[in-house]
């Protein structure tokens, strides 16, 4: 995913795990989040419901080889932008970035 989104002009951090990303996330400025769903301990969902209780008002972008119409709907009503099914589509990806955060990340040098 990194590399994809490198490739696409965006600049992008990952992170092994939920609690690693919640660790980190007060000490850069974050454009948008991507997460897959199924992740050990700490799930997407779970993610996002964290960072909405802390007052996180950060895009969020799900992705998921799982996909069905209620995680699509639990996904909306939690606040995320959309939910895209592996395998990621660029075209598809950077719709849903473009009308997250816009080219604001994109070929931008951030020193």
């Amino acid at each position: 995913m990194k590399d994809m989104l490198e490739s696409l002009g965006f600049e992008a951090i990952t992170f092994s795990s939920a609690p690693e990303f919640l660790a980190f996330y007060q000490q850069c400025p974050i454009h948008c989040i991507i997460s897959d769903v199924k992740m050990p301990g700490v799930d997407g969902l779970q993610l996002l419901e964290i960072l909405n209780s802390r007052g996180v008002q950060t895009p969020f972008i799900f992705v998921t080889a799982f996909r069905d119409q209620r995680l699509t709907t639990a996904a909306k009503q939690a606040g995320a932008r959309g939910v895209l099914s592996k395998p990621i589509d660029s075209d598809q990806l950077v719709a849903m970035l473009d009308s997250a955060v816009g080219d604001h990340n994109r070929g931008e040098d951030t020193d």
